[in-house]
């Protein structure tokens, strides 16, 4: 409370301003003790440890999905499927999965 410095400030008022103050404070300490109470911090921390899985699995997804796109765009266009392409990745498959089948015969 800005008073004028000249006038003397009486009893109720002092009173008043004294009893705001301690409303103020008793407020700002009710919500430090809610701000730093374990069960509080728990929360907060699990609330943002799901927000950040929850963005990362998001991120995932995009990334698998922007992958997937740009395969399907290489080995489909406009006019249907590239057979040329499917036979060459066809053929690198038979490839990986013949050399892992000579790999495996080898170590028995």
């Amino acid at each position: 409370m800005t008073a004028d410095p000249g006038a003397e400030r009486r009893v109720d008022d002092i009173q008043r301003d004294l009893a705001e103050a301690r409303q103020r404070l008793a407020d700002n300490i009710g919500s430090l003790i809610n701000e730093v109470h374990p069960k509080a911090v728990m929360h907060r921390t699990i609330d943002d440890a799901k927000a950040t899985a929850q963005e990362t699995l998001d991120d995932v997804k995009g990334f698998a999905h922007e992958g997937f796109e740009r395969i399907k765009g290489e080995l489909k266009d406009e006019n249907g499927w590239r057979t040329d392409r499917l036979i060459a990745v066809a053929g690198g498959v038979l490839g990986v999965l013949t050399f892992l089948g000579i790999v495996r015969g080898v170590r028995r």
